[in-house]
């Protein structure tokens, strides 16, 4: 499910890189208006860093920062969509908005996104997944920076939105499965957990817990002829003379 997350970055990117700055931007306001605009990007990653972070210590923010990160590029889709590049060239430095939000959603990629990856695969499970995360990216990168040579800039438009529509919806089954996931481990740990009930208890020392209650007789010979049982929780033991 986040693993489209990526892959909305790398089309919403391309569409960037290749068409935004070079059939728009270089053409009207010239290539050093390249360099200006482009560098929206990464100063408006870094700026939406700092209220995506207190986001995603709040409850559900990370998912929420994800559905702002579809959102923004979304955004970007339907202007794409909605005009054409003459139009486009016609807002001149005003251009500047579309490399705010593309910079605000390269943010969500860099914390919400990351930071959820670390959530639903802890431990040894979060290199393959990282990978993962590095592969989608770059992959739906080149792919589109191949296609969007071929296609008008409305068709980059539908695809960066469809993409972003299919995240959201991608990122909250994601969840549901995640927190079902998560509350099935809990329920099983908080089961293994619970003292087992019955007459034979928990031994403690040499005298069982149910001895103890029962105030039945009790030999240490016999205890120390006892042999050891692991029972089904892996966690108690129970004697069992002989």
């Amino acid at each position: 499910g986040v693993d489209l997350c990526q892959i909305l970055f790398g089309v919403a990117l391309s569409f960037a890189d290749l068409h935004l700055n070079t059939a728009v931007v270089a053409e009207e306001l010239g290539v050093s208006a390249v360099g200006w605009l482009s560098s929206l990007i990464p100063i408006s990653s870094v700026l939406s860093s700092y209220p995506l972070t207190y986001l995603g210590k709040t409850p559900n923010g990370k998912r929420s920062g994800l559905w702002v990160g579809a959102c923004l590029f979304g955004i970007v889709g339907v202007i794409a969509f909605s005009a054409t590049p003459s139009q486009l060239r016609s807002i001149g430095w005003g251009l500047a908005f579309m490399y705010v939000l593309l910079g605000a959603g390269r943010g969500v990629f860099e914390v919400s996104n990351k930071a959820a990856y670390v959530d639903f695969f802890p431990g040894e499970q979060a290199a393959p997944a990282f990978s993962t995360l590095h592969a989608c990216s770059g992959l739906s990168f080149g792919i589109a920076f191949i296609v969007y040579e071929y296609i008008p800039q409305a068709a980059m438009g539908i695809i960066i939105f469809l993409v972003a529509l299919i995240s959201v919806a991608s990122t909250r089954q994601a969840y549901v499965l995640w927190e079902s996931d998560v509350a099935a481990r809990r329920q099983n740990r908080k089961e293994h957990c619970e003292e087992p009930m019955g007459g034979s208890g928990v031994e403690i020392g040499d005298e069982s817990v149910a001895e103890r209650e029962t105030g039945s007789s009790y030999d240490p010979e016999n205890s120390r002829m006892g042999r050891i049982q692991m029972d089904h929780l892996g966690s108690h033991r129970k004697v069992v003379h002989v």
